[in-house]
């Protein structure tokens, strides 16, 4: 058996700081990672704060019977991050109070994943609020909870077979996960002058990537210098996922991309949208999950 690690994060209370970061994620976050612990064949390893460390170690340790060899908790102050000083440079303190993303836990993704190589085959980064209702139908949120909120977070797709097939595809190469960005729009990217040659038509996202251990120090280093690049060139700080998808075609040799045209599933209800039609052209993201499984 092929040894696995799945590297994530957990920092819930960033809303309103310097930081920045989702409102509200606290038991998303720990119900959706219980989740994706189901993929028993991988160690999992959780950067968090100091804050929540304790009451991390209650849930998963005490209250769910988390085995600390599958899962371990590491605390890592965010202030000590490795583009430090670059983020210092370029961040809109004021802006970032009222912002969703955390520039820190995004750059760090890599950062935090270099620590990670050693003695395993393949490692992935997951985020830790992936498994949830908004990505995932009802049909894939069938197990029964006596938490009325565990329901929406926990879910079948996430389990070995899902791991194995994602090894599988992932062959000697890294495993990026695109969304169709031409005709449901997306993101923009970064200035189209850093590319060798601008296609914009996939948006990488960073819900979840990596493949083969040998790759990593690779693809850290692009990711490192096109992320100190384009910050300094264009003077301004730009999400994870447009540095992703810069690295993507500028060396799309080195990735197997798994492809999705949008977030939404048959369950939800978008105003203006008529889901049924829409969903008859494009693939939902969850489509990726049903098909490795």
């Amino acid at each position: 058996m092929k040894k696995v690690k799945i590297v994530t994060s957990i920092y819930s209370d960033l809303y309103g700081t310097k930081f920045g970061g989702r409102i509200g994620r606290r038991d998303h976050y720990r119900w959706s990672l219980l989740s994706l612990l189901k993929m028993t064949d991988a160690d999992f390893v959780c950067y968090t704060s100091e804050n929540e460390y304790e009451s991390l170690v209650e849930f998963f340790y005490t209250n769910e019977k988390i085995s600390e060899d599958r899962l371990k908790l590491k605390v890592f102050n965010l202030d000590e991050n490795n583009s430090k000083e670059l983020i210092k440079k370029w961040k809109n303190y004021d802006h970032v109070k009222t912002s969703d993303r955390c520039f820190e836990i995004q750059y760090m993704k890599f950062f935090w994943t270099m620590n990670e190589l050693s003695d395993y085959e393949y490692v992935f980064w997951f985020d830790a609020g992936l498994s949830h209702c908004g990505l995932i139908p009802n049909k894939y949120l069938s197990i029964p909870s006596s938490n009325n909120n565990r329901q929406y977070y926990e879910s079948s797709l996430f389990n070995n077979v899902f791991l194995t097939n994602l090894i599988e595809f992932s062959d000697d190469k890294f495993i990026l996960v695109a969304k169709e960005n031409s005709r449901n729009y997306w993101s923009g990217t970064v200035d189209n002058r850093h590319f060798t040659k601008y296609n914009s038509s996939k948006h990488i996202i960073g819900g979840f990537f990596g493949g083969v251990s040998s790759l990593w120090p690779k693809i850290i280093y692009l990711f490192t210098k096109y992320l100190y690049k384009v910050t300094e060139e264009d003077r301004r700080l730009y999400h994870e996922e447009d540095i992703m998808t810069l690295m993507f075609r500028n060396h799309e040799e080195l990735f197997n991309i798994l492809d999705f045209d949008t977030w939404w599933h048959e369950n939800e209800r978008i105003s203006g949208l008529n889901m049924e039609e829409h969903l008859l052209t494009n693939k939902s993201f969850y489509k990726i999950l049903e098909e490795l499984n």
